[in-house]
Parts: structure tokens; C-alpha cells; sequence
């Protein structure tokens, strides 16, 4: 690229500026960037955090997760100035789908909350709140095997995110599949009654979490135990009243 081109794109630049120059304000708002122009250095990016208080080894992090995560094309750590954030910066997109889709993952049994970096967000901003996981559904009647209900059930649960294709293979099945995102402020679901619009007896259906992580058997909640739930704190007369219990972890499927 020559000089006067180069002068000529810093022209174009600037006519693309407004500014605001009033008696409070002082401000300048770029309309749009040039196709293609972007900081490419957060292109297969990542936002983790922890469900933790406690500090995070990011040695030992980064050595787990590398072993785990095992990507094709490598991936860099990144700790933030922000407590227990950290970006991921991976180099190819189906390294960074690999890890979406078969998480959650944990880090000395504390559960890793992940999304991808919204380019509109500051660090300050950076909320995570969903745990992905495979959910099995069991004790659906066969005739309620299909997408659309099987999207309701996820969005009853938390966010439905995908189906598992086997699903709809074969005729025997003990349980079906799906993908959900799970609010970790909200308690998890164990069951649930279904029914069809026309009528008829109502049915239980039951769920399991695959790599489901620490998680409290009073509140049902994911990231503690039931010793430090606050919620039985502020209700000591429950005494050892378990709500929940390992039944909800699921075999994972081979």
C-alpha cells in the first residue's frame, strides 16, 4: 500500500466521524468500520469464569485445560484484571465449538462457566451465568418423542440449545437427549408433569445431568454444598432436609 493510499483510507476514516461538540458533552461516534476491519486478535474467543470465591491456580488452569481441551490448533490463556475471569483465545472455530459442545468442564471441582466474546462488551460487564450440559429425559411416552417437545422440555429446564440426532434412532430408547443451558442462580429441575392439549392423565417425567458438577443437595443449586448454602442459613430449622441427591448425575453416554 503506497503512502497516498494510506492517506487517502485516514481521509476516508475521518468523514465516516461525527462529532459532538455541545456545553456538556464532548463526544465522537464512528458510523461503521470498513468491511472486513476488525481486532482480529479476539477472533475464537472465549469467556470463562469459575464459581468460586476462592483464587484460582492459573498455572495449574492452564496446564488442566490444555490437557483436557487438547485443541488441534492450540489455544492462549489469558487472566484479566477482573477476579476470576479469563479469556481463552483459540485458533480455529471447530476447536472452539469442540469445546462448547462437549462441556461443562471443571477445575478442581468447581464448574467452568464459558460464552464466546461479544465484541460490544466491556470486561467490567462480563456476566456468566449458564453451566452447558447434556441432559437425559426419562419416562417420556414414545408418542412425545419429537423436536418440538423435546425443545419445550429444554426451555422448561433453562435454555434448550440442541437435540442429540440419536434420539430418533432406532425404537428402543431408555431415555432421549438434549443440550441445555442451566441458570446457576436457579435450582436445578429433577421432574417435571406433561400433558397433551387434548386431555389425559398427567405423566412425570424424570431428569439426569451428564458431567453434572457440585451442586447443593438443599437448594439444588450448581457451585456449593449444602454446608455453605446460604439459603440454609437462613432457614436453620430445616436442619438435614435434602432436597436433592446424587440421583440427578448422569451415566455418560459412550
Amino acid at each position: 500500500m503506497t503512502g497516498t493510499s494510506r492517506n487517502q483510507d485516514v481521509i476516508e476514516g475521518y468523514e465516516r466521524l461525527k462529532i459532538s461538540d455541545d456545553d456538556d458533552h464532548e463526544g465522537l461516534i464512528l458510523e461503521d468500520l470498513p468491511a472486513g476491519e476488525h481486532n482480529k486478535n479476539y477472533d475464537f474467543c472465549l469467556f470463562g469464569s469459575f464459581l468460586t470465591n476462592r483464587k484460582v491456580n492459573f498455572g495449574a488452569l492452564q496446564e488442566t485445560l490444555s490437557s483436557i481441551w487438547r485443541p488441534v490448533k492450540g489455544v492462549f490463556m489469558e487472566e484479566t484484571s477482573y477476579p476470576n475471569l479469563f479469556i481463552f483465545k483459540f485458533f480455529h472455530e471447530l476447536d472452539v465449538k469442540r469445546v462448547l459442545d462437549d462441556g461443562s468442564w471443571t477445575f478442581n471441582q468447581q464448574v467452568l462457566l464459558l460464552k464466546r466474546l461479544d465484541m460490544n462488551e466491556q470486561l467490567k460487564d462480563v456476566h456468566l451465568t449458564n453451566v452447558f450440559m447434556w441432559m437425559q429425559i426419562y419416562d417420556l411416552p414414545i408418542d412425545f418423542n419429537s423436536e418440538f417437545i423435546l425443545k419445550s422440555i429444554g426451555n422448561y429446564v433453562g435454555k434448550f440449545i440442541e437435540v442429540d440426532s440419536k434420539n430418533f434412532q432406532g425404537l428402543s430408547k431408555n431415555y432421549l437427549r438434549i443440550k441445555v443451558a442451566i441458570d446457576n442462580r436457579r435450582p436445578l429441575r429433577s421432574h417435571m408433569k406433561i400433558n397433551k392439549a387434548g386431555g389425559g392423565d398427567w405423566l412425570w417425567i424424570h431428569f439426569k445431568y451428564e458431567r453434572l458438577p457440585s451442586f447443593c443437595f438443599y437448594c439444588g443449586i450448581i457451585g456449593h454444598s449444602k454446608k455453605f448454602c446460604e439459603d440454609l442459613f437462613d432457614n436453620p430449622q430445616a436442619g438435614e432436609t435434602r432436597k436433592y441427591d446424587s440421583s440427578l448425575r448422569a451415566p455418560i453416554r459412550k
